[in-house]
């Protein structure tokens, strides 16, 4: 149903981290590890082929550090593991203190594409004091080059107030924070009627239905005959003001030339009725 829009409710908020992305390339003539020193088994003979960090958020937008390990294990394939950055042993970071390890996956690739093939195609685990995060990695690839990361993006935010609103064509207003996150508030639905001209027009410059103007139907923007919205745009007049403002000097001049004849005609009746007497 309808609702009134009420931003001041929305005040500082968090968001969980739930969704991630990495997207980059793992060495194909990486040399492989053996089973019992992968990351994932969390020895302090760990080995593993590359290594990167990413910043999560718990419940309470809380800054997370996290520890992300890629692994060789044989041609084609790799260990993914990810580790709570504060839990690591001082210097060395393995073994990780108890549950340092959230989550692990076996990654294989095609050897003649370097593309990831088969499932799973990433790694989800849940963020320390947090939700579960499902990190999508099927933009890697496995080619002849050295690692890199060309991208990657955790959702979620930490506490933050709004700074600006912004409304979209579809009628989603959203609230953008002064972090930079935005977030979807609402949404403004658009009602039309089957004879908009039958409307009954009340005080305010609005309308309401008419009993000859047909069944309200409400949806959203660009749904059927529904429009679109445009924010912030100043709605201009279809007048043109040049030919109004010519069309008023002509009617003008057009009167005070009436007036004149109609002066000069009782002028005249004024000299009959003295010539009377």
């Amino acid at each position: 149903g309808l609702v009134p829009v009420v931003i001041s409710d929305q005040g500082m908020t968090a968001t969980p981290s739930t969704e991630g992305s990495y997207a980059g390339n793992l060495p194909a003539g990486a040399t492989p590890v053996a089973t019992a020193n992968l990351p994932a088994a969390n020895a302090a003979t760990a080995q593993y082929t590359s290594k990167s960090s990413m910043v999560a958020y718990d419940n309470l937008g809380n800054k997370k550090l996290l520890d992300v390990y890629f692994t060789n294990t044989g041609a084609g394939t790799w260990q993914v593991a990810v580790f709570d950055q504060s839990k690591a042993t001082a210097g060395t970071s393995f073994p990780y203190t108890a549950g340092g390890l959230l989550g692990s996956a076996n990654l294989t690739f095609d050897t003649t594409t370097g593309k990831l093939t088969g499932t799973p195609t990433g790694v989800s685990f849940t963020v320390p004091n947090g939700a579960t995060l499902n990190l999508d990695l099927s933009a890697l690839t496995q080619l002849g080059a050295g690692f890199t990361v060309s991208d990657a993006q955790v959702n979620g935010n930490a506490p933050s107030t709004i700074d600006k609103v912004q409304i979209s064509k579809d009628g989603t207003i959203y609230a953008q924070y002064k972090d930079g996150s935005t977030k979807p508030l609402y949404k403004i639905p658009l009602a039309d009627v089957q004879s908009p001209d039958q409307l009954t027009a009340l005080p305010g410059n609005v309308y309401s239905q008419g009993t000859e103007s047909g069944a309200v139907r409400v949806g959203f923007a660009n749904e059927g005959k529904l429009g679109s919205i445009i924010s912030g745009a100043l709605e201009n007049s279809n007048v043109d003001i040049a030919e109004e403002l010519t069309n008023m000097i002509a009617a003008q001049r057009s009167y005070t030339a009436n007036s004149k004849v109609f002066q000069t005609g009782s002028d005249l009746m004024d000299v009959l009725v003295n010539l009377k007497r």
